[in-house]
């Protein structure tokens, strides 16, 4: 192996000797038992050094001055000071001192019996040398505390490793953590980059991928950053009707856990149909940051760890779930002792308001419309309707002694403003949208006699037309809403 490790074992500045020898009393000058041994750092096992997709693994060695007379231990401890003062005197430059909870090691080696020498092993995880590619890192073990009477060499007491970073793994293998579409928006739009994989409403998946070849298990946090989306709206690089949801509009996994073996994980964000009801009319968008924080190990990815998600309004397309309005009715125009509304230029009698069109028997028109004449008068009733869901819609003017008109969005739907009143029922239909408000405008011929009309709908499913979503029934005040009166 080239010198991709390498170690010392007798540290030549004086200082560091100095202190080392101190501390381990190795000043004192009487002569060793022939039961003791001297332990000396013999350094790394160059040919024994492992790096796998995970860690990398470093034996050393110690070594005695003469076979063991008895089975001991010696102690092992992480001396980060020894290297800080190497890199701060300009010993070690373009070094990084590695922190301990970034080397496991034994705290003690086992010297056998008869042994003159023993083995351990340290392992650096692999993410320390991804998080400081192009850089040396470098560690140092203090040996300490031999049993049964032995003591530590004067001049090899310690183990220093150094490792060239960019030797040891290429760029193209950091295991670097991005997010989906990162650093860019992902659209949610209808049929678009989300699923209904709840009853409640939409899941947008989120997609945490790791480069690299899969190793173990690690978490990694999505955060939510409402800061930077205020910027972006206001700096229009997204819509002005862009919105931030409150909190409990949506859910988010937060914390998401990659499992051993696998190249990413999806974290769910969540939106319920109600806040998509709450927000349709004023046609807002949805807007998220999301940014990955805190792995547990490995490295975020420099650039595509965030996303920008916009949500449009068009996704509820895909909800049919009833809305309910809050709809006061219809502007109604009456017109008595004449048959042709406003034909020849002349104002209404009576205008109101009413909850519904829904005149039954032959007496209500009298009593509930003062100043009209029973017979030989016409109406116009004006306002907009609230699809409440997505469909074909059936109007019926049911009943509708005489004659009729019917538009809905700008279209005739029924057109036979004449005298007949011996027609059950006439019928229009058309394609409306969930949610949306449509202008609807209905027109009454009374020529003689009874005074009847009712207007109805059904709902069939757009894809399914055998599946009747709403049954027929009169339009309920809820979904009508009047035109000004005046």
């Amino acid at each position: 192996m080239r010198k991709v490790i390498y170690s010392l074992t007798a540290l030549c500045l004086a200082g560091i000797i100095i202190a080392s020898c101190s501390k381990n009393k190795l000043d004192n000058v009487d002569p060793i038992d022939d039961e003791q041994r001297s332990v000396s750092g013999e350094g790394i096992i160059a040919s024994g050094v492992v790096a796998d997709n995970e860690s990398v693994r470093v034996p050393f060695k110690i070594t005695l001055d003469a076979p063991a007379k008895k089975a001991f231990q010696v102690g092992i401890t992480l001396n980060t000071d020894t290297i800080t003062k190497l890199i701060s005197n300009g010993t070690l430059t373009n070094t990084v001192a590695l922190p301990s909870g970034s080397v496991d090691y034994p705290n003690v080696i086992n010297v056998p019996y008869g042994a003159t020498s023993a083995v351990g092993e340290a392992v650096v995880r692999l993410n320390v040398l991804e998080k400081n590619f192009g850089k040396d890192v470098a560690f140092a073990f203090k040996l300490a505390e031999p049993g049964k009477g032995n003591q530590i060499s004067a001049k090899n007491s310690n183990i220093m490793v150094i490792m060239d970073s960019d030797a040891l793994i290429k760029e193209s293998d950091i295991h670097y953590i991005s997010i989906q579409n990162g650093a860019g928006i992902l659209d949610v739009d209808f049929n678009k980059n989300y699923n209904k994989s709840w009853p409640g409403g939409i899941t947008v998946p989120i997609a945490i991928n790791l480069a690299g070849k899969p190793a173990g298990a690690f978490n990694v946090k999505i955060e939510l950053d409402t800061d930077t989306l205020a910027k972006l709206i206001a700096n229009k690089v997204l819509p002005a009707n862009t919105i931030a949801l409150k909190p409990d509009e949506f859910t988010l996994d937060t914390n998401i856990r990659i499992v051993t073996g696998a190249s990413g994980a999806v974290a769910r964000l969540q939106i319920g149909w109600p806040t998509f009801d709450a927000n349709i009319i004023a046609n807002k968008r949805f807007g998220f940051v999301l940014k990955i924080t805190d792995p547990t190990k490995h490295l975020l990815d420099p650039v595509k760890n965030y996303v920008i998600v916009l949500v449009q309004p068009e996704v509820n397309l895909d909800n049919n779930s009833y809305i309910t309005g809050n709809g006061t009715g219809l502007k109604a125009e009456y017109f008595s002792d004449y048959q042709f509304l406003d034909q020849d230029g002349r104002k209404p009698t009576l205008v109101r308001i009413e909850e519904n069109i829904n005149w039954t028997g032959d007496g209500p028109w009298q009593n509930a419309t003062p100043g009209i004449s029973r017979d030989n008068f016409s109406t116009r009733w004006t306002g907009e309707f609230l699809a409440p869901v997505r469909g074909e819609y059936k109007f019926y003017q049911t009943e509708w002694d005489d004659g009729s008109r019917l538009y809905v969005d700008g279209k005739a739907l029924v057109n036979d403003f004449t005298d007949r009143w011996d027609v059950p029922e006439r019928v229009g239909t058309i394609f409306l949208e969930r949610g949306k408000r449509y202008k609807i405008e209905a027109h009454h011929r009374e020529n003689v006699g009874g005074q009847r009309a009712i207007l109805a709908y059904e709902v069939k499913n757009a894809t399914e037309p055998k599946n009747v979503i709403i049954s027929k029934r009169v339009i309920p005040m809820s979904q009508l809403f009047p035109a000004p009166l005046n």
